[in-house]
């Protein structure tokens, strides 16, 4: 049977070598278990394939010990032929140099690698150099060496590894492995250090650092060997498996693995377990891998939720809240009220305080601007970009004195309380140490004409600035002219608009930064620290600055700014070094500005690119420190009612590494009450959480209607300044370690752009769900249990670089509301932008560790809509990108609508066998496709047979009103020439996806032709 299904494997996959590899190996003879030589002795020929530091040594020691195994070393190494008989290198010149005069010479690496192939002729012959009658050892049954995966590639002799020995199933595998990866790179990284390889222990005292982006590669690297290029195509005739973790048990591998080698082998499987002495191991048994990486904690961190079996089996037998508070470089949150980190710190600061007031009034509430002051303004101002912000910002005469007598009384009303609160929140002394910088408008009646009552109300010192009317509605400007008069230890930000309401504000923001700096050993006073502002909650609206950042920057803000986005862009700037933080315990109430109306007209820049990106590069080069804060949202569409138990698992998502993270709830549903739910639900998440941690919060946005889940994704990305965006959708429950498992990706992958999480979905309970089960339609929510580097992933958990990088990025509109083909579309987008920038070729990371819970669609009932949506919406992909895409001929449900076509036009008489045709045409495929499922649906149903052929049949027709509807939806377009077109949904990753589709295609459209002509021609 084995030879008929390989029979199969040929016909149906042509292209296959494996198909073909092992359809040849049934034509060899089946005596040749072994190696026949001149004599017509049989010796076993085999490999032991191993990676460096996983006992290869003693394995291959253990074999030598063997009176009847004939065992070499490394004889490919590219150094040099290692091998226990150095006699066995003498050949005979002809052997491997066509027709010469004879004569011995000696194998060296260049006749090795030139002549790889009579290399290993003459190594399987086993004989010495004086006699070749006489065999190296004389009971020699078996003959191998050992290979590394580096040894065949840098001689560029792979096709003859492959040839020679993985498609030979005559050639036999033992395949060592060690389990433990994290000790086979520390083993490796250790020998290279000292150089010691085999018989020297490794000094106790010494340390390594292991970068976790170099040990991730490595981890892929070891893997991969072991999955795919040790992999044989006969692997259960002609593999045998062992593992470093067995062999270091003696007892138990003396007993029950040895004499199941020596049986593969085909030698006495009686010998006993014999070491060479000078195998000895060089780290002690009893190490603690922990104690010999300086890097450990974070490396733990990074590897926590992977498939690293150290960290798994770690997890599984510790507690996971032994490593919670890890790398020390990274500051948790200062509790700003209890006053810690003030020993030695609580030296008095002085303050700066810039404080811009003037008397005009909110923009809503200005008189219009005269034609000739209008006029005379904009020569001014030669009619420049900001020309409307000065118009909206100037001093305005009104005929009502009653209007300006009020107004007046209002500006002298906040600037009392301002001054009150700043009385009342700072102690005497602090005040003795602070001065208001007090910029007033040149044209400000009420404030220039009463600078002397302005000093009597402020309770510490101050100086006046005139702003010019150029300036006027420039915020940014005018707090960049105000910063340069500041000469004081600590400069913030502020407005007469402002209410202070916590006492000793002052000496909690000092603890914040005296935190960041011992905890990031970055420079006293490199940091941003937020007042907390009520009216605002989550954003850094008043930023306090050290003077450090007046010595290291030109100015407080870069000139771009105009009047908004400066305050965010101190906080970011900082926060990319971890070195950022909202004040805990310093609360105060803006009330003109902010989130609101404000006095003059808003103009915002794109700061969050190239602006903040050169800014941190400068701030680097005087740090002398690498970026690796953490800044990550999430966005999350919310459409659903009644789901407020998920939204809040999302909402309470946390990491336990510092990391600044915001929630972006994006309501997409006109229903006012849902958005109010949503709203309460924040409020409360947020004061039990912002108000304690100071680093996670809740954001709620509406736009009043339904738009669909591509417009919400972008209108909470377009929000977000963070450096990584994660989506989810509002059906979703994220598992508890979801960040964690992120951030850890993020440092393991540097260069990645796109983050592929694991999309669980329930067990299987009913016919529907094992059909959903058996045709595999969700394989690409659960890619990252599959493949390292998926092509794409679902928006219901995709992490993404933020748009702050490339704001052209975005989910395009075309697609269908309810979702289908977005998420594979916006994936795309970021290759194209990766392979412009030339950023590398593997940009897309799966991440099987952070994983979400996603419930069957209608509660596990049937939906078929559902599905046929993703249908309508994939389909558009074909248009948008044409290069992944690629011609067959027409499936069941093309050819059915040819026919239609052609029996309109030429046989109008034959409906009749029209029907038959296409009856049988549907017949047939729900047939084809029933035996497919068959196999699958087994593997989900258990009971009767007719219960699986319905299972495999139902899931045949989710695949097939797929098809219909993209059939529908083509002609609906008028797209006519996507017909016969398909999507390569693997980005030409699985380079047989293509061609197997288009033998499928032929063979079916074969079929189709067949029941075609027999009907026309039988009617």
């Amino acid at each position: 049977m084995t030879g008929i299904a390989d029979l199969y494997l040929v016909i149906t996959r042509p292209h296959s070598k494996q198909a073909w590899t092992r359809f040849r190996s049934n034509l060899q003879q089946k005596s040749r278990g072994r190696f026949d030589d001149d004599d017509n002795e049989q010796r076993t020929r085999f490999v032991v394939m191993a990676w460096k530091r996983t006992g290869s040594n003693l394995l291959c020691g253990i074999l030598l010990n063997h009176p009847e195994i004939t065992m070499h070393n490394e004889l490919f190494n590219p150094i040099d032929i290692f091998t226990y008989y150095q006699d066995e290198l003498v050949r005979r010149k002809s052997e491997g140099e066509g027709d010469g005069d004879g004569g011995d010479c000696r194998w060296n690496t260049l006749g090795r690698d030139l002549y790889p192939q009579a290399f290993l002729h003459h190594i399987w012959k086993g004989r010495f150099k004086d006699d070749e009658k006489t065999v190296v050892k004389r009971r020699s049954k078996a003959v191998g060496f050992k290979s590394f995966p580096d040894h065949w590639t840098e001689a560029n002799n792979y096709d003859v590894w492959e040839k020679e020995v993985m498609e030979d199933h005559l050639v036999k595998k033992v395949i060592l492995v060690r389990e433990d990866e994290l000790a086979v790179y520390v083993s490796m990284k250790r020998a290279e250090l000292t150089g010691n390889y085999m018989t020297l222990t490794y000094p106790k005292a010494l340390k390594i650092h292991v970068h976790p982006a170099a040990f991730q590669c490595f981890v892929n690297n070891y893997w991969d060997t072991y999955h795919r290029r040790y992999k044989s195509v006969f692997e259960k005739r002609d593999t045998f498996w062992i593992s470093y973790e067995q062999i270091v048990q003696e007892e138990s591998f003396e007993n029950d693995i040895l004499p199941l080698l020596w049986k593969f082998l085909g030698v006495d499987d009686t010998q006993p377990l014999k070491k060479l002495r000078e195998t000895v191991k060089q780290a002690d048994a009893e190490e603690d891998l922990s104690q010999v990486i300086t890097n450990y904690e974070e490396l733990e961190f990074c590897f926590r939720h992977t498939r690293v079996k150290h960290f798994k089996i770690m997890a599984e037998t510790k507690n996971k809240d032994r490593h919670n508070s890890i790398m020390p470089n990274r500051p948790a949150v200062v509790d700003s009220l209890s006053g810690k980190y003030d020993g030695g710190e609580g030296t008095m600061m002085s303050w700066s305080i810039l404080l811009p007031i003037c008397s005009r009034v909110r923009i809503s509430e200005m008189s219009p601007l005269s034609t000739s002051a209008r006029e005379e303004l904009a020569e001014k101002t030669n009619k420049n970009r900001f020309a409307e912000i000065i118009f909206s910002s100037q001093h305005r005469q009104s005929d009502n004195n009653g209007s300006t007598n009020k107004n007046e009384e209002k500006c002298w009303k906040m600037l009392q309380e301002f001054a009150t609160s700043l009385r009342d929140t700072s102690s005497p002394v602090q005040l003795e140490q602070t001065e208001c910088i007090v910029g007033i408008d040149v044209d400000d009646a009420i404030f220039n004409a009463n600078k002397e009552r302005i000093c009597s109300l402020l309770p510490c010192k101050v100086v006046f600035v005139s702003i010019m009317p150029e300036m006027y509605g420039r915020v940014c400007r005018i707090w960049n002219h105000l910063a340069k008069i500041a000469k004081n230890d600590f400069i913030v930000l502020l407005g007469d608009d402002v209410i202070l309401k916590d006492k000793e504000w002052q000496r909690k923001v000092v603890c914040n930064f005296h935190h960041v700096a011992k905890s990031t050993g970055l420079p006293f006073g490199a940091a941003c620290v937020a007042l907390m502002d009520e009216s605002f909650p989550g954003f850094p609206t008043f930023p306090v600055i050290h003077r450090w950042h007046m010595q290291h920057f030109t100015s407080l803000l870069p000139k771009q700014f105009v009047n908004q986005g400066g305050d965010p862009y101190l906080f970011e700037l900082y926060s990319r070094f971890s070195a950022s933080s909202f004040a805990i315990g310093c609360r105060l109430e803006n009330r003109i500005g902010g989130d609101g109306d404000a006095r003059y007209k808003k103009h915002e820049i794109n700061w969050k690119g190239q602006v903040l990106r050169l800014n941190m590069m400068h701030l680097k080069q005087h740090v002398d420190m690498e970026p690796k804060g953490i800044c990550m949202d999430v966005v999350v569409p919310s459409f659903r009612t009644n789901n407020s138990k998920i939204l809040e698992s999302i909402m309470m998502l946390s990491c336990s590494v510092q990391a600044y993270v915001k929630i972006w709830i994006v309501v997409d549903n006109p229903d006012p009450t849902h958005y109010k739910e949503v709203l309460e639900l924040s409020h409360r998440i947020n004061k039990e959480r912002f108000d304690q941690e100071g680093n996670f919060f809740v954001n709620v946005l509406t736009y009043g209607e339904n738009r669909g889940a591509s417009y919400a994704r972008n209108f909470g990305y377009n929000y977000s300044t963070a450096d990584w965006v994660l989506f989810l959708d509002d059906d979703v429950i994220p598992n508890e370690h979801i960040l964690d498992a992120y951030i850890g990706a993020i440092w393991r992958y540097p260069d990645a752009k796109v983050f592929v999480g694991k999309t669980e979905l329930p067990v299987a309970t009913n016919t529907w769900t094992k059909m959903l089960r058996t045709c595999n339609i969700m394989f690409f929510y659960g890619i990252a249990e599959h493949m390292t580097h998926p092509p794409w992933g679902v928006t219901a958990n995709l992490l993404v670089r933020g748009s702050r990088h490339n704001h052209t990025i975005q989910f395009h509109h075309r697609y269908p509301k309810t979702g289908g083909g977005e998420d594979i579309d916006f994936v795309f987008q970021f290759k194209r932008w990766n392979a412009y920038k030339k950023l590398g070729d593997r940009l897309v990371v799966a991440v099987p560790g952070a994983k979400v819970l996603h419930p069957w669609w209608r509660e596990g009932n049937r939906c078929y809509s559902q599905i046929n949506g993703w249908a309508w919406g994939d389909s558009l992909c074909l248009t948008a990108w044409p290069e992944k895409t690629f011609r067959t001929l027409p499936n069941w449900a093309e050819m059915i609508a040819f026919l239609l076509v052609v029996t309109s036009l030429y046989f109008q008489s034959d409906w009749k066998a029209l029907l038959i045709a296409s009856v049988g045409i549907v017949t047939t495929e729900h047939l084809l496709l029933t035996l497919q499922y068959y196999p699958h649906s087994c593997q989900h149903v258990k009971g009767w047979f007719g219960k699986k052929v319905l299972v495999a049949f139902g899931a045949g027709t989710i695949i097939s009103s797929q098809e219909i509807t993209r059939l529908i939806a083509h002609i609906y377009r008028g797209h006519l020439l996507c017909l016969c077109l398909r999507v390569d949904w693997n980005d030409g990753q699985n380079p047989h996806f293509k061609l197997d589709t288009q033998l499928r295609s032929i063979l079916r459209f074969m079929v189709y032709v067949g029941i075609v002509a027999g009907v026309y021609w039988a009617t």
